[in-house]
């Protein structure tokens, strides 16, 4: 079986333009999760001195979800990573990681795609 780890640094990101407010961040996650038929367990979110500074870990039935952003370097890294022993939830991930890429928009992408195999 494979398992997609999306490890990911999206710099150049506009966060004036982004405005990520906990309620509206939360609510995005929740509906791309259900989207790509994933299973959140259970959040962390923290947000630090700005509301656009935060540190969110978000747990999956398959793995889990990471986000920290840093504003002050218009940098978010992202972490995704996905696995189930009966299926191949790669392209899951896949829609996933494209999700938050539109929301982000972030002009400079440093992605790896790590097949994790049991």
């Amino acid at each position: 079986m494979i398992w997609l780890h999306i490890i990911s640094d999206l710099n150049k990101i506009n966060f004036k333009l982004l405005d990520l407010n906990q309620d509206k961040l939360q609510q995005f996650v929740s509906l791309s999760i259900k989207e790509v038929w994933l299973n959140k367990l259970w959040d962390y979110y923290y947000t630090f001195w700005k509301q656009d500074e935060i540190t969110w870990v978000i747990a999956l039935a398959e793995s889990h979800i990471s986000i920290h952003t840093w504003p002050e370097k218009w940098y978010i890294s992202l972490d995704i990573f996905v696995c189930n022993m009966q299926n191949n939830n790669s392209q899951k991930a896949k829609k996933l990681y494209s999700l938050f890429i539109e929301l982000f928009k972030p002009k400079e992408i440093k992605d790896k795609f790590i097949n994790r195999n049991t």
